[in-house]
């Protein structure tokens, strides 16, 4: 009877996270280069196979060697479906989306002084506006949180004062005197675009931007070991569409199936706990009879 409620209990907590997560993802169903998270569930005795290698340590233990007594499911891991998103045009030109694999990175402050010290983020949101600098006599291109845009080598992009901005597929950034369209220049520069070797180590710090936690890793493994800088001109590699945004991959219709079963998932584990304490109080109640 126990047994039965331990299985239970764990489906109901398992089954109330992949509600959570489903929750999340509807909440961004409009949030612009948002990815979903799908719930993995894995099983509580599968994770407890094997996992005592010393067999000394095994001796007197009433189940068979290498194996612990588990019940029930937990959730493994909330996964990021990087499935890309939608196209959404808004022709403004300080709009960017990735066609492809990738992520743009931002330079976002670690203290009150913007230009202080500051630490890489990561996003698929290319929605962009032109702030200006201190002088005056340039902007930076930020995001709704005055996050600067990066180039490929991680420097802040300038824009000159009175000049418009043309962004080519492969992310060379070309200005344009607005009163003389023949007076065109390029910095040599790309829009910043990283490939992370392992995006479900990425961790969400709100905003729709990912950091990656070096003390997440693993021993040995650095920010480096899992970033690298695409080269956009590439034959195959990812491009840069101006103009236009990376709507989120939630997929509605799914998403309220996906959480209908869960939700009935939860109500039959539920029903099924309340059965068992019922019978074992019945139980108690004989046996004290």
């Amino acid at each position: 009877m126990n047994l039965s409620m331990y299985i239970s209990r764990s489906a109901l907590h398992s089954y109330q996270q992949k509600l959570d997560t489903g929750a999340q993802n509807v909440a961004n169903a409009n949030t612009v280069g948002y990815k979903k998270r799908d719930a993995v569930f894995s099983e509580n005795l599968a994770t407890e196979i094997k996992n005592q290698f010393e067999d000394e340590k095994e001796i007197g233990r009433l189940t068979p060697n290498g194996i612990r007594t588990g019940f029930g499911v937990h959730l493994g891991q909330t996964a990021i479906n990087m499935q890309q998103g939608n196209v959404q045009e808004t022709d403004n030109p300080f709009d960017f989306m990735i066609e492809g694999r990738g992520f743009f990175q931002v330079s976002h402050p670690s203290g009150p002084d913007k230009d202080g010290p500051s630490e890489i983020r990561y996003t698929r949101d290319g929605s962009f506006k032109l702030t200006p600098s201190f002088w005056g006599d340039t902007n930076y291109l930020v995001n709704s949180q005055g996050d600067y845009l990066l180039d490929d080598f991680g420097d802040r992009i300038e824009v000159p004062t009175g000049y418009d901005v043309k962004i080519s597929g492969n992310g060379e950034i070309y200005f344009y005197n607005q009163n003389n369209p023949d007076d065109f220049y390029t910095n040599y520069t790309q829009i910043g675009v990283v490939d992370i070797a392992n995006p479900q180590l990425l961790q969400n710090v709100g905003g729709n931007q990912y950091v990656l936690r070096e003390d997440l890793l693993g021993q040995g493994v650095t920010v480096n070991d899992l970033v690298q800088t695409m080269d956009l001109s590439a034959e195959g590699s990812p491009k840069i569409r101006q103009g236009a945004l990376e709507t989120s991959n939630v997929d509605l219709a799914k998403e309220m199936t996906e959480m209908m079963i869960a939700q009935k998932g939860f109500q039959l584990n539920s029903r099924a706990i309340s059965y068992a304490d019922q019978m074992m109080g019945i139980a108690n109640g004989i046996f004290r009879g």
